[in-house]
């Protein structure tokens, strides 16, 4: 039997230097197609994640007004009022968080030493996947952050989303031009230590109803995305990694000054107040530090930060109702303004000042 004879060296099989670089560059030009999609699907899975965080954070608060009879609202309670207390604080019992809530002494500030075993742990239902920042020790106490600080010692877990107070009196030079009007009521940007209720869906120290939402639960912004904080980005990106030399007044989900009170800002985010939402997530302290009298800022010992996400083209927010829109960073912030007021009229309810 006769075996078959290996093939020669010019009968056998492969590929030319030419044909292999050929191969290489098809490669790198799918690659370079499909990368893109691949990252804006992984995007829409984590907006849509988002939007679903915030469903869960919608369903707390109906799930509480039907418990308390009320709306969640943070501050300082009038039995203690050296005790803040944020009213994210109080929906932990009603997003599957009950352990945490129990183990929270509400005679003591979020930031008491006796609270931190609480106030330190991350709530992922608090957490928008899109965001780059979450950490157990990122935000502090602006209490310690006076004139001989020259560092910055988190101490709370950070959160994504923040109440809605209402529109800041700084807005109203922006709102007066604009159609709807916009309704500018009290501030908590404070001359004395008494706050002031504002004009929006989760207003401190108050005891709202959602009989109090005239213009329609539907129609008014319960909770905003505002994330990254409480370093300062921009949609040019974050301004320094070293939270002491760029911060802004906020981002510990248990904290009351977390909440927004909105201002919109340039539109290149470096200034507040501004036409614009979406372009900072708050502003910039830079290295002031927090005095007796808050920060030598227009906001006072209120919060500073400002609508924001990590989303193209908009940001996530929670309505009165449950439901979550995605609001264009183009909107006018004439429109936001009026979405934000709980009562176009500017009526006051006939509850308020109670925790």
């Amino acid at each position: 039997m006769k075996l078959p004879s290996k093939p020669s060296a010019s009968e056998r099989y492969g590929f030319t230097l030419i044909e292999l670089l050929v191969v290489i560059a098809i490669i790198a030009v799918l690659v370079a197609i499909l990368l893109p999609a691949v990252q804006s699907s992984r995007e829409a899975a984590r907006r849509s994640q988002c939007a679903n965080n915030l469903k869960q954070v919608g369903l707390a608060i109906h799930n509480f007004h039907d418990a308390k009879k009320r709306i969640p609202s943070g501050g300082r309670p009038p039995e203690a009022s050296s005790v803040r207390i944020g009213a994210f604080t109080s929906l932990l019992p009603f997003i599957e968080q009950a352990h945490l809530y129990d183990a929270y002494d509400q005679t003591y500030n979020w930031s008491a030493s006796q609270n931190l075993p609480v106030t330190s742990q991350r709530v992922k239902t608090f957490e928008c996947p899109s965001s780059p920042r979450h950490n157990n020790f990122l935000d502090h106490n602006p209490d310690g952050f006076r004139g001989t600080v020259t560092s910055w010692v988190g101490i709370v877990a950070v959160g994504d989303y923040a109440g809605s107070l209402g529109n800041a009196p700084a807005l109203g030079a922006y709102a007066a031009a604009l159609t709807p009007p916009i309704v500018v009521v009290g501030s908590t940007a404070q001359t004395t230590s008494k706050e002031i209720i504002t004009n929006g869906f989760m207003p401190k120290n108050s005891a709202l109803t959602f009989g109090d939402i005239t213009d329609g639960l539907s129609n008014t912004i319960a909770v905003w995305e505002s994330a990254g904080r409480p370093f300062i980005y921009r949609r040019s990106g974050q301004l320094s990694d070293n939270a002491y030399e760029h911060h802004t007044n906020a981002g510990g989900w248990a904290r009351p000054a977390s909440d927004i009170l909105l201002t919109g800002s340039s539109k290149d985010g470096t200034t507040l107040p501004g036409s614009y939402i979406n372009r900072t997530n708050g502003y910039d302290h830079a290295a002031e530090v927090y005095g007796t009298s808050g920060y030598p800022a227009p906001y006072g010992t209120e919060g500073t930060s400002q609508p924001f996400s990590f989303h193209r083209g908009g940001l996530n927010v929670l309505m009165g109702d449950g439901s979550v829109r995605f609001l264009d960073d183009e909107a006018s912030i004439g429109v936001v303004g009026a979405l934000v007021t709980r009562n176009t009229a500017g009526q006051e309810p006939a509850i308020q000042g109670v925790f």
